[in-house]
């Protein structure tokens, strides 16, 4: 029994962790799906505009903004914080700082022998 449940809490994380990665993509399919309504209702507001000749540009200035606050954010060290929040906090990095201790201090006794 333990067994199986072992198996299907792996088979479960490795579907969770492949929809994940899909999510981003679909993020990004939304995000032109959103645009093409927000364009298509501006005539609604007698703002006329043709979705044909507008779409592609808008898209693509709006990855390139997105691209440019995902660099922004990193060079502001936003990233690297969350990062280390996260890891911090993650089960297995924990084992392994404890473990890493326990080596420093095993290694700092040895230097003191000499």
């Amino acid at each position: 029994m333990k067994k199986l449940f072992v198996k299907l809490r792996e088979l479960f994380i490795n579907i969770k962790v492949y929809f994940s990665r899909t999510a981003s993509y679909v993020g990004m399919i939304n995000t032109a799906m959103i645009l093409f309504l927000l364009l298509s209702n501006l005539e609604k507001y007698n703002i006329d505009i043709d979705i044909q000749r507008w779409m592609v540009p808008i898209m693509i200035l709006w990855v390139g903004f997105m691209i440019l606050f995902g660099v922004l954010e990193e060079k502001l060290g936003f990233y690297g914080q969350e990062k280390s929040t996260l890891e911090s906090k993650s089960p297995s990095w924990t084992k392994l700082f404890a473990k890493l201790d326990k080596i420093e201090k095993r290694l700092d006794k040895l230097e003191k022998k000499k």
